[in-house]
């Protein structure tokens, strides 16, 4: 089996997370839109919202993606990678800019809403 040391693992949420992003533009950014997080790593997540981002042939749209995954707000900016149709809207790739603090910062918030989750399991 080949290992890709560049990948990631990623954490899919029981319940989708709620989030905001703002589409960012050279101009400024534009008004916060409402997503959910259904999945989330170190270098990116997957998003759906209603909202229809519109990705060009030419050049992926950039937002600033705003969340808390256990008790630490973030907000990261980042590239959308792939659109795809989902119920009443879409689901999106999101790759987030190449920062090893964010990263590291999502993995120990990743492990604290882990450790909170099989605390009250007990």
């Amino acid at each position: 089996m080949l290992y890709k040391r560049t990948e990631y693992f990623r954490y899919t949420f029981g319940e989708p997370l709620d989030a905001e992003f703002r589409i960012l533009k050279a101009e400024g950014q534009s008004n916060p839109g409402e997503c959910k997080m259904v999945d989330l790593s170190p270098g990116g997540a997957k998003l759906y919202s209603s909202y229809d981002i519109p990705i060009g042939q030419d050049e992926a749209p950039r937002l600033s993606l705003k969340f808390t995954v256990y008790n630490y707000p973030l907000e990261v900016p980042g590239t959308v990678l792939w659109k795809k149709p989902f119920n009443q809207g879409h689901m999106y790739g999101f790759e987030f800019d190449e920062d090893r603090k964010i990263g590291e910062l999502i993995i120990g918030e990743l492990k604290l809403r882990r450790r909170a989750e099989t605390d009250s399991n007990r």
